[in-house]
């Protein structure tokens, strides 16, 4: 589906929930302690049921980087592999 069609098919009065998407997601936390990685796994459960329960979406596996700071996106390995993946 090209950007215009989109933009059509959303103007019509549908939602994104109704596009027929590859959809993934990226998980983060910035530290390894325990309470954290508690908040990874949420996060990645959370994700990954929101995304199957859409009938029109297809799960694309998720992209994790633990225990990684945010000040620069160039350290967060998962994050840069996902980007390189959607220019793909």
């Amino acid at each position: 589906m090209t950007l215009y069609e989109m933009k059509q098919f959303l103007s019509s009065g549908k939602t994104i929930f109704d596009l027929p998407l590859k959809v993934s997601y990226y998980a983060r936390v910035s530290t390894e302690k325990e309470e954290q990685i508690n908040s990874l796994e949420n996060q990645v459960s959370f994700f990954e049921d929101y995304i199957k329960k859409n009938a029109n979406w297809t799960y694309i596996r998720g992209y994790v980087d633990e225990g990684i700071s945010g000040t620069t996106s160039l350290k967060r390995e998962n994050f840069m592999k996902m980007i390189e993946d959607r220019k793909k």
